[in-house]
């Protein structure tokens, strides 16, 4: 039996050690998903001009990065927090 195989029915027991805490988002990190959502939306929307998907995309480059920025510092705050 695999290891997932063992972690599924017992997902917080000795069966999967590596699984640690879930990660809690915040309601800042949803506001980011939310916007790099709706950015790659506009960007893939096919009745767009060229230049309203190329700003569109632009707009979800940025808006993945400071999504990553912010759940980066999450995690490190939460490594740092660990005792």
């Amino acid at each position: 039996m695999s290891n997932f195989q063992r972690c599924q029915p017992a997902a917080t027991g000795s069966a999967c050690p590596e699984k640690g805490p879930a990660l809690q988002l915040t309601p800042r990190h949803l506001e980011l998903i939310r916007a790099a959502q709706q950015a790659l939306h506009r960007a893939t929307d096919q009745t767009s001009t060229t230049a309203e998907r190329g700003a569109a995309l632009v707009a979800w480059q940025a808006a993945a990065e400071r999504l990553a920025v912010a759940l980066v510092a999450y995690l490190e705050s939460i490594e740092e927090a660990r005792p």
